[in-house]
């Protein structure tokens, strides 16, 4: 059986995960790596997708003919002219500039909710791409006098980095998700441990960790689907999401070992 005919098998058959026991541990080693390749494609395409849109946009922002000079010093934006400036640049995106704080709390709240809006407000800088919205506040870069000149040549020459960055990024990104895949594995196969009694078959350490290996490959990948959708599940809800599915999924693996030809006679 391939690695990936073993990947679909493990995302919805029970017997076949039970069965996996007696592969080599070596093989469900490499089988770890190859999911978190496969969950972490969705995650790498939305970073990459996030990090360029968010430059491009900041950079179409900082550029645009109507865009005062400012300074982001002692923890403040700075302006000359300190009027409310909202401009919308060619691709549609809206530019606001607040550095007097005339938007309201209610306005800048809808601000920030709206699609692909970059906001320089009274004491924060705003940037919503679509995708995702981050907010910076000015005092986080207090000690440092950051013109727009010198903020516009830096993310010009962003670009160019992006093709080390965003790799070097993913790379990192995955070897920290695999890690803890593999930690996850190890504290899945203690519960396996307690629940042994439930194995028709008497199993060792080395089977459990080996089933569990291939048992979290539901879950794993249906977090991954999920988090493809609007409306992001906080971690806390992913994570009691997650458990529950593994420890429901490696029971019903483990009610489908078997059954010993000597107890079924008996």
């Amino acid at each position: 059986m391939t690695i990936l005919q073993t990947f679909i098998k493990s995302l919805y058959s029970a017997v076949y995960v039970g069965r996996f026991r007696f592969k080599g541990i070596g093989k469900s080693i490499g089988y770890i790596f190859f999911l978190m390749i496969a969950a972490s494609i969705p995650a790498a395409i939305s970073l990459t997708l996030s990090i360029t849109g968010g430059i491009n946009q900041l950079e179409s922002a900082l550029t645009h003919d109507d865009m005062p000079d400012f300074t982001i010093s002692g923890g403040d934006i700075q302006a000359g002219d300190s009027s409310f400036v909202d401009i919308t640049d060619e691709r549609s995106r809206r530019i606001i500039f607040d550095p007097g704080g005339t938007l309201s709390q209610s306005e800048r709240t809808h601000i920030k909710e709206q699609d692909e809006v970059t906001a320089f407000l009274e004491d924060e800088f705003v940037l919503n791409t679509g995708m995702e919205q981050r907010s910076f506040a000015y005092r986080m870069a207090e000690g440092f006098t950051i013109p727009k000149k010198d903020m516009t040549s830096l993310i010009q020459g962003a670009d160019g980095l992006l093709f080390l960055f965003i790799p070097v990024t993913i790379l990192l990104m995955y070897l920290f998700n695999t890690a803890l895949k593999f930690i996850g594995i190890c504290f899945l196969s203690v519960y396996g441990l307690i629940i042994r009694k439930r194995s028709p078959v008497p199993l060792s350490y080395r089977q459990i960790w080996i089933i569990c290996a291939y048992a979290v490959t539901m879950p794993t990948i249906l977090l991954t689907l999920i988090n493809l959708f609007p409306g992001r599940l906080p971690d806390y809800q992913q994570n009691i999401l997650y458990w529950f599915i593994a420890f429901v999924w490696l029971a019903v693996v483990y009610s489908r070992l078997p059954v010993p030809k000597k107890k079924r006679q008996q």
